[in-house]
């Protein structure tokens, strides 16, 4: 591919390029970028870091199991055919 990527286009890969969506092409492309690029390779690990966060406070949140069977019981008689 002869086409020149900008951040700007990088910036848009980054979420397939994390969640492993992008095709090998398209994946090396945003891996040689990033090997040339602090601002893009900085964007990414901020991302990564914000996710990473992200997925440790939700995992300490629990819902108390009274207010999960409360939502249950009232889904059930609301919704009961």
């Amino acid at each position: 591919m002869n086409r020149h990527f900008t951040c700007e286009d990088i910036f848009r890969l980054l979420s397939g390029y994390i969640d492993n969506e992008l095709d090998t092409l398209m994946r090396e492309i945003v891996e040689e970028h990033i090997k040339e690029c602090e601002r893009c390779l900085s964007l990414l690990h901020t991302i990564e870091k914000t996710i990473a966060i992200s997925r440790e406070t939700h995992r300490k949140k629990k819902v108390p199991k009274k207010v999960v069977n409360r939502v249950y019981y009232e889904l059930r008689i609301r919704y009961k055919r």
